[in-house]
């Protein structure tokens, strides 16, 4: 005859592994919409671009965009924090990659005149979109579907190192540059201070995100 003790015990770890399960099923849904959202920014940006041409691209983009970069980030964000807690993922690469992109959202979603500000139809903001598409794209799926560790070395994991995240650097750089430097009604002394700062900690940022993660493979 089971004791009573035992039973509970059962029961405990039965809603235990339930609420894992639901986890896991919440978090996999995450990571399968982000990757399929950012497959369609890429596939929209492909079929856009040839038709309409870098001067009316982000009219039929950006809001897109902006809603994909907010709706991903925030979500890494967290469920990093609900593995790892507060304090481990704050200073963490994801919660870093997720802040630069919160903060390209903030500084380049330009409200409602998006579809005329001179920033967003440089060569830089195609670039951008394709790059971080493509970047964060194999992130997403790779976390979907963790590999063993022996066969992290792939040629994909190479080209979004040495190719794909410089340029998605560069292509970011260049922007926040370029909004510096095009004043428009949402320019305040305050908040190009502030985007002077953010622009001279950016690239010496993105070196030593590039060498963690080359030094991670």
């Amino acid at each position: 005859m089971a004791s009573p003790t035992g039973n509970a015990g059962q029961e405990n770890k039965r809603a235990s592994d339930e609420k894992r399960s639901v986890k896991a099923r919440f978090y996999q849904y995450f990571r399968l919409t982000s990757t399929f959202l950012y497959v369609a920014l890429v596939a929209r940006w492909a079929i856009l671009y040839p038709l309409v041409g870098s001067k009316f691209l982000p009219g039929g983009i950006h809001e897109f965009l902006c809603y994909l970069l907010i709706y991903a980030a925030t979500s890494e964000m967290f469920w990093t924090t609900v593995f790892h807690g507060f304090l481990k993922s704050m200073f963490s690469r994801i919660v870093l990659k997720n802040v630069n992109l919160l903060y390209f959202v903030g500084n380049l979603h330009f409200h409602d005149d998006y579809e005329h500000a001179p920033v967003l139809k440089s060569a830089a903001y195609s670039s951008f979109i394709v790059t971080v598409g493509l970047s964060q794209t194999y992130c997403h799926w790779c976390k979907l579907f963790r590999s063993p560790k022996h066969s992290r070395k792939t040629v994909l994991q190479k080209i979004d190192t040495y190719v794909t995240l410089p340029i998605m650097y560069l292509s970011e750089g260049y922007l926040l540059l370029l909004n510096l430097q095009t004043p428009s009604f949402h320019t305040y002394p305050w908040l190009q201070t502030v985007n002077k700062a953010v622009l001279v900690a950016f690239i010496p940022i993105c070196l030593h995100a590039l060498r963690k993660q080359v030094a991670s493979q």
